[in-house]
């Protein structure tokens, strides 16, 4: 074995720096890919129902590994509950247990006989575009689910013939709306191109180590000789 004055082959401080950046930047890259982009990818609001707060074309961040749905969630949910084949968005006003209701000539939909106060709906009316009265328990599992843009959003209050209420199942759901500028977020996609950028050091160092050892063990390799023959 070819080893310096130290007792170390050559290169190694540079091969173990090479082995810590390649690592460190894989383990940073994978982070940042997955967590920032794969479990929390961004998507396009395809339509107007969800104005003002999401207008068509917005992009929004949802979390695929949510775990509940809280009242007021935007949530992207599997449209099946409604026999259609897409997913959708919508806003979750009324959750498992919960009374919605509205009646003709109130200004307001009440949850669980009070005044829904919900100061996100477009032009301050959260009763535009609605059909009729209703009065719906949400079974328990279930979320009742409407657009911001209540007088263009087919929502819950249009499905009562072809699901529980109008409802959908929390099963459904598959991300939950999250700031895009939550720390979360940023650290998770800043991971990234961190980790991309420690890679390529990383690599650099590594050939140079390889390099360095292969010098030495080159330069450690006695010296072909030849036996003169007598009389040749």
């Amino acid at each position: 074995m070819i080893v310096g004055t130290q007792g170390r082959w050559p290169g190694r401080r540079l091969g173990v720096a090479a082995v810590a950046l390649l690592v460190l930047g894989g383990v940073l890259s994978c982070v940042g890919g997955l967590g920032g982009y794969f479990f929390m990818p961004t998507r396009v609001m395809p339509s107007d129902h969800m104005r003002p707060s999401h207008p068509a074309g917005g992009s929004m961040v949802f979390n695929l590994l949510v775990t509940g749905v809280d009242r007021g969630d935007v949530v992207l949910f599997d449209a099946g509950a409604w026999g259609e084949r897409h997913l959708s968005v919508e806003r979750a006003v009324a959750v498992g247990g919960d009374r919605i209701a509205y009646t003709p000539g109130d200004r307001t939909l009440t949850l669980n006989g009070k005044p829904l106060d919900e100061p996100y709906v477009l032009n301050g009316d959260p009763v535009a575009g609605s059909p009729g009265a209703f009065s719906v328990k949400v079974p328990e599992g279930r979320l009742f689910v409407l657009g911001d843009n209540r007088g263009n959003s087919a929502d819950s209050r249009y499905r009562f013939d072809v699901a529980e209420g109008g409802t959908v199942p929390v099963s459904a759901v598959k991300g939950a709306l999250i700031d895009e500028d939550a720390p979360v977020v940023v650290g998770l996609r800043s991971a990234l191109p961190l980790g991309g950028g420690l890679l390529l050091p990383g690599a650099v160092s590594g050939v140079a180590a390889l390099r360095l050892r292969r010098r030495a063990v080159a330069a450690a390799a006695p010296t072909a000789y030849t036996v003169p023959v007598p009389g040749v």
